[in-house]
């Protein structure tokens, strides 16, 4: 190939390439987010200019695909789409037209990516997989062909007596290689293809970690956060791998950079990835205990003889990455018994409070809420595998303790929703309770202080499922008609009270048995007046609204019998 033999021009192209290297690697104010790219663009214009004063040859033509290119991804990161399209798409074809591939094999993948990218913001994803499949394809034949060196842009502009650092030229081929990867991760995601995007999310995930450029908070995030689709398939020994290689990349670099990390923004990145990956973890847990749950759950259905089936998808492991020490420390299998449940507990306890030294209530108040919530649910779940019904109500209690303070510290301007949801949980937790202590006032009928307890805890449930109702009024009236988001829990916070209000322990046939089971039967009466009245609600409280109907038969003939009782 004939290379350009003007030191005076190549020397001249090397410092606008520098600025314009300098300019891409600045970073921007949110009031001028594109300054820097814009002057980094100039620079490309000024090279462009004085390309076009030389003579035509292969090597002109080499740098200027790396600089339609390099224009073509400015403009796209700019989100000027249609110019990023012909300058990517010009930038290909001059680079079929270069017989040695190694000078212009860069510039064409970057530019078939990023087209890529350009089709999958509008929303054609086929075309964008067509692109950065291209690429993949481009560079898999040419690895094949070729064992020579590949041409970066600052190759192109260096005098050949210099000579190239060809570990600059792997670890930029590599890294555009790892973006191809990636973009069609999201693409295939985008499709609906979601299991094919895990799998290309792997690859590179795998890639960068082979990185000399690894950023490994980004990375210990992204991985974790693979995790999510695992555990949608129920598949929690891949889940558990993800979040262990997490772990394990984050611990190694933590204590690599502790000393360059404990100020300054990249000390508080690491201690952001740190908590991402504690809440991942968290959420491994708490869906491993709730699968465990509902399968038993499940399995102790009458006439229920199928067993529940595991899903296990296989997942490709990081190469020179141990992660034993970390998956080691919880199960992958589903929970079965209480030893196994609350190890799974405990090892979630203790990501929560570590993901809530950074994720604080007075900070980053909707992750802390959160964060609490789940640990609300990591209890309600292990009670399930608790046979000691003492040790149950303590764990509910627990739970209570947890959410009370929140319902008492939360803006009703900001946290609306929230507090709906907390008022609501806390109105399960106290029935659930009720229900725990009428056991052992059962077994004691004539203890007075277990019925104190019991009604207690009844008037506890009552008063936040009508405190959440109270927070729909409009106007200081509740509502003639829901939401669609709310009708289901307002109906079941009736369903609560009315069911709430039958668990009072009183004297049998007396004026307060009438007035409790005249107040669920009127609660009860409310959801099938409201059905009847919205039909189309029906579907959403389907078997509540069958045992509505049911006992607002019975239950005026109860009070009836205890009418006449009364009046003997």
């Amino acid at each position: 190939m004939k290379f350009i033999s003007d030191n005076v021009t190549l020397s001249f192209l090397r410092e606008e390439y520098e600025k314009y290297n300098n300019f891409m690697k600045e970073k921007d104010s949110p009031s001028e987010p594109y300054k820097s790219k814009y002057e980094a663009m100039k620079c490309l214009d000024k090279m462009k200019e004085k390309l076009s004063e030389l003579e035509d040859c292969e090597h002109n033509k080499a740098i200027e695909c790396c600089i339609l290119t390099a224009s073509g991804v400015i403009k796209t990161e700019t989100e000027e789409f249609t110019a990023g399209e012909e300058l990517l798409t010009k930038s290909i074809e001059i680079s079929e037209a270069i017989s040695d591939e190694r000078f212009s094999l860069l510039s064409k993948l970057k530019a078939l990516i990023y087209l890529g990218v350009i089709w999958c913001g509008r929303e054609q994803y086929d075309s964008a997989r067509g692109f950065l499949e291209k690429a993949l394809k481009v560079y898999k034949f040419f690895k094949e062909e070729n064992c020579q060196e590949i041409y970066t842009f600052q190759d192109l502009l260096t005098d050949s007596s210099s000579g190239y650092n060809v570990g600059d030229q792997i670890e930029q081929t590599e890294s555009i290689i790892t973006h191809a990867y990636f973009y069609l991760a999201q693409v295939e995601s985008k499709s609906g293809n979601s299991e094919k995007s895990a799998s290309l999310c792997l690859t590179t995930l795998a890639r960068q970690l082979k990185s000399p450029d690894l950023d490994w908070r980004d990375w210990t995030c992204n991985c974790a956060g693979l995790s999510d689709f695992y555990l949608n398939r129920d598949s929690f020994k891949a889940a558990r791998y993800c979040i262990s290689a997490a772990l394990a990349v984050l611990d190694r670099h933590k204590c690599e950079d502790k000393a360059a990390e404990l100020e300054g923004d990249d000390g508080n990145k690491s201690r952001r990835s740190e908590a991402v990956v504690d809440r991942h973890c968290v959420k491994y847990a708490l869906t491993l205990l709730e699968y465990s749950h509902c399968a038993s759950l499940q399995e102790m259905d009458e006439g229920n003889e199928t067993k529940v089936e595991e899903s296990q998808d296989a997942i490709t492991e990081f190469e020179d990455l141990d992660v034993s020490a970390y998956t080691q420390q919880v199960t992958g299998e589903r929970v079965r018994s209480y030893a196994d449940a609350k190890g799974v507990f405990l090892w979630a306890q203790k990501h929560v409070q570590s993901a809530q030294q950074y994720f604080t209530l007075d900070e980053r108040c909707s992750d802390y809420v959160e964060l609490t919530r789940d640990q609300s649910q990591l209890y309600k779940h292990l009670t399930f595998f608790e046979s000691d019904n003492e040790n149950k109500c303590k764990m509910h209690r627990r739970r209570a303790d947890l959410l009370e303070p929140l319902n008492r510290e939360l803006s009703p301007t900001y946290y609306l929703l929230i507090i709906r949801q907390i008022l609501f949980e806390l109105g399960e937790i106290f029935s659930d309770m009720v229900d725990i202590k009428r056991i052992r006032w059962q077994s004691e009928p004539g203890n007075p202080h277990y019925a104190k307890k019991v009604n207690l805890l009844v008037k506890q449930s009552i008063l936040y499922f009508e405190t959440f109702l109270d927070t729909m009024r409009v106007e200081g009236k509740r509502p003639e008609k829901y939401n669609d988001e709310s009708v289901r829990p307002a109906l079941l916070a009736h369903f609560y009270i009315g069911r709430m209000h039958s668990k009072f322990i009183v004297v049998p046939n007396s004026h307060d048995e009438l007035n409790n089971i005249n107040m669920t039967y009127e609660n009860y009466k409310s959801i099938v007046e409201y059905c009847d009245k919205y039909p189309d609600t029906l579907a959403k409280v389907v078997e509540e609204v069958t045992a509505c109907r049911e006992m607002v038969k019975l239950l005026p003939m109860k009070m009836e019998q205890i009418r006449r009782s009364l009046t003997v």
